[in-house]
C-alpha cells in the first residue's frame, strides 16, 4: 500500500538514510500465483445461484424489494469539505480564512471537478443503460454471490511524438458478470503479480517470469493485470489495475465474498419443491387421493359395471350410479389414502418459516412484502420498518464507502463525493423542529459572548457557525443590557443564573415557520435583538421575583441574582421551571 498525501511525503522525508524491512504477510497455503476462483460452497454453482435466484419467488421478491429501497431516491454529489488548506492539505467543515495549523491559504471545492461525472453519470453506455440500471445490477450481484465488478471502460490518449500514454478518460460504466471475472492475486491475495499486459495492444500478454516488459509492437511498457474475464470464447480479456472495481458487501476478504444465497441453499431449494408440488397437485398430472378396494366374488361383473359408469358419467356429469349387491358372504369398501392435505401436512406455517428466515437474513421486514396480516402489537408497521430501514442504511455503505470513492479516484475527484439519498425522507415537523433548537442554541451561544454566523451552505437546515470574539473586543449583546459597563449578556458575576424568555430547545413552535423565518430570527439573535424579559434587561410586569428564584452568590456578597420575570411562559416553560424549583429549596 502506498502512502498518500501529508503522511506520505513525511515517511519520505525521515526515511531516506534508513534501510526498511516489514513483518511477512500471510499466505495461504492452498492459493497459486494467477488466476483464483471463487470457493464453491457445498458444490454449489455461480449458475445455480442465480437460477434458484430468479426461479424462487419468496427470494426473488426479497432481492428486488432491497435493490428498490436502495436506490428509490437516487444519488446527489455532496462537498467533502467547505475549506480546505492548500499547503498541509487539512480540511475543515466551518468557514476559516487561513489554516489554524500552517497558517496557510485555504479554498473552497472546486466545482470544474464535476463537469465530467455529471455528464458521464447522465449518459446511457453502449448497453443502452443508465448508470442507476447498472448500480441494481451491482446489488443484485452482491445480494447473490456477494461478489460484484465494475468495468470502468476507459479511453487512453497517445502522445503521436513520444508513443506513450498522455491521458485517459473513463468513457462509460458497466457491470462485469461474476460467473466470469476473476481475481488475479499471489499466494497473499496482492493483487497482481501474474501477468503483464500492453495498455494499447492489449494481445500483447507478457508473464512475469518473462524478462520482457515492453510491448513488441509500440514499445511501451507493460502494466501488471489484476483482473480477467474468461468470456471471451477462448480467449481472456485482461485489465490493469483501476479498470475493475471489485466489491462484497457481506463477507469482504482478500479476495471473494460468500455467497448468501449459498446459506440459503435448502431453505430455498425446499420452497422451490414445495412450489413444484402445489403445481403438480392442482395440474392433471396429479396423482390421485387414494384407492377405493372392493371385496368381491364376482371380479367380471364389477368391472363391466364400473366401465359402464364411467361412459355414462362421461355423457352425463350428474349421472348418479345404482348398484345392489347380494351374496352371504364377507363383503366390504375399503378407502386408501395415499396424498395428505395440506392442513395435515403444515404446508403453510412450514412455508411461513422459511420465508422468514430468508427475509430476515437480508433484514426485509414482512410489511415490505405485502404482508400486513400480523401486523399490530410486537409486529408493528414502525418496527418493522425500522429494522429493513437499518439494512438499507447497511447497503448503503457499500457504495458511498468503497465502490464510489475508488470510481471517484479514478475520475480524479477529490473535492467531492457521491451520496446516495437516505431511504426515507425526512418529516417536515422534525426538520422545523431541529432548526428552532437551532435558533435557540444560537441565543444561548450569544448571551454567553460567542458571535454566531449564519452558515451559507446548510442546505435545507439551519447551521451557525460561533467565533469567540477577539481580545479586546466588546461581545454583542442585546441592546439596553443592564450590569456594569463593558460586559454584555452571559458575562455577569459567577453564580447568575441566565433567566427565562427562551425557549425549550426541541419545543414544537407555535405556529408554523418556514425555515427564512426561522432563518430571519437567528439574524436577529445575531444582531443582539433578543427576546423580552431576558436577564439583565430589569422589565417586571408580574411584581418581585419569588424568594426560590433567588440564588446567593456566595458568602460576603453584597447583591444576589434575581430571576427576572419575563413574558408568559408556555406549558413546556413552565413544566421547565418547576423541575428548577423542586431543586432549590424554599426561602434559599
Amino acid at each position: 500500500m502506498t502512502e498518500k498525501g501529508r503522511i506520505g511525503r513525511l515517511l519520505d522525508s525521515i526515511s531516506s538514510p534508513f534501510r526498511r524491512r516489514k513483518t511477512p504477510e500471510p499466505q495461504m497455503p492452498l492459493w497459486t500465483t494467477g488466476i483464483q476462483e471463487p470457493v464453491l460452497v457445498q458444490g454449489i454453482t455461480i449458475p445455480a445461484l442465480y437460477a434458484v435466484s430468479n426461479e424462487n419467488l419468496i427470494l426473488r421478491t426479497v432481492l428486488s424489494t432491497l435493490q428498490q429501497e436502495i436506490f428509490r431516491r437516487g444519488y446527489y454529489w455532496e462537498k467533502k469539505f467547505h475549506k480546505k488548506c492548500i499547503q498541509c492539505e487539512k480540511e475543515y467543515q466551518h468557514d476559516v480564512e487561513i489554516c489554524d495549523e500552517c497558517g496557510g491559504e485555504v479554498r473552497d471545492p472546486d466545482p470544474n471537478q464535476l463537469v465530467y461525472p455529471k455528464w458521464l453519470l447522465e449518459q446511457r453506455n453502449s448497453m443502452e443503460q443508465t448508470f442507476m440500471d447498472v448500480m441494481r445490477e451491482i446489488e443484485y450481484d452482491l445480494n447473490i454471490v456477494d461478489d460484484a465488478f465494475l468495468i470502468l471502460i476507459k479511453e487512453y490518449y497517445i502522445d503521436p511524438e513520444e508513443n506513450e500514454v498522455a491521458f485517459y478518460r473513463v468513457k462509460e460504466i458497466v457491470r462485469g458478470d461474476p460467473i466470469f471475472m476473476r481475481i488475479i492475486a499471489d499466494k497473499r491475495g496482492v493483487r497482481g503479480g501474474r501477468f503483464r499486459v500492453c495498455p494499447i495492444h492489449r494481445d500483447q500478454v507478457k508473464s512475469f517470469s518473462q524478462q520482457e516488459k515492453h510491448c513488441d509492437i509500440c514499445g511501451h511498457e507493460l502494466e501488471d493485470v489484476h483482473h480477467v474475464n474468461t468470456a471471451g470464447s477462448g480467449k481472456t480479456q485482461y485489465y490493469l489495475k483501476g479498470e475493475v472495481i471489485h466489491v462484497s458487501k457481506y463477507n469482504p476478504s482478500k479476495l471473494y465474498g460468500r455467497s448468501p444465497v449459498s446459506t440459503l441453499w435448502r431453505q430455498a431449494m425446499t420452497l422451490t419443491a414445495m412450489d413444484n408440488y402445489m403445481y403438480t397437485a392442482y395440474s392433471k398430472r396429479r396423482i390421485p387421493r387414494g384407492i377405493l378396494s372392493i371385496n368381491t366374488d364376482n371380479l367380471e361383473s364389477m368391472k363391466a359395471f364400473w366401465k359402464a359408469t364411467d361412459e355414462k358419467l362421461e355423457r352425463d356429469p350428474h349421472y348418479i350410479p345404482k348398484i345392489a349387491t347380494e351374496g352371504t358372504g364377507k363383503g366390504g369398501v375399503n378407502w386408501v389414502k395415499l396424498m395428505d392435505s395440506l392442513e395435515e401436512m403444515q404446508y403453510i406455517p412450514a412455508r411461513d418459516e422459511m420465508r422468514q428466515r430468508i427475509a430476515a437474513f437480508y433484514g426485509v421486514s414482512n410489511v415490505f412484502m405485502m404482508d400486513t396480516g400480523k401486523s399490530g402489537g410486537l409486529n408493528n408497521e414502525g418496527m418493522q420498518i425500522l429494522v429493513t430501514n437499518r439494512a438499507v442504511e447497511f447497503g448503503h455503505k457499500v457504495y458511498t464507502e468503497h465502490l464510489f470513492p475508488r470510481m471517484a479516484e479514478q475520475m480524479d475527484i477529490t473535492d467531492w463525493k457521491l451520496t446516495l439519498y437516505p431511504n426515507e425522507e425526512e418529516d417536515e415537523v422534525t426538520r422545523l423542529r431541529r432548526d428552532e433548537m437551532e435558533v435557540n442554541i444560537a441565543q444561548r451561544m450569544l448571551m454567553m459572548g460567542y458571535q454566531p454566523t449564519l452558515s451559507e451552505d446548510a442546505n435545507r437546515d439551519i447551521r451557525f457557525i460561533y467565533k469567540q470574539p477577539e481580545p479586546g473586543q466588546q461581545p454583542p449583546g442585546p441592546p439596553g443590557a443592564g450590569g456594569m459597563p463593558g460586559m454584555g449578556m452571559g458575562m455577569g458575576m459567577p453564580g447568575m443564573r441566565m433567566g427565562g424568555g427562551m425557549g425549550t430547545p426541541g419545543a414544537l413552535p407555535s405556529r408554523n415557520i418556514s425555515p427564512q423565518g426561522a432563518a430571519q430570527l437567528a439574524r436577529q439573535a445575531q444582531m443582539g435583538m433578543g427576546q423580552p424579559g431576558g436577564e439583565g434587561m430589569g422589565i417586571r410586569n408580574r411584581g418581585p421575583a419569588s424568594p426560590q428564584n433567588r440564588t446567593s452568590m456566595g458568602a460576603g456578597s453584597p447583591t444576589s441574582s434575581v430571576q427576572q420575570r419575563g413574558m408568559p411562559m408556555g406549558g413546556v416553560q413552565q413544566a421547565s421551571q418547576s423541575i428548577i424549583d423542586a431543586r432549590n429549596p424554599r426561602g434559599a
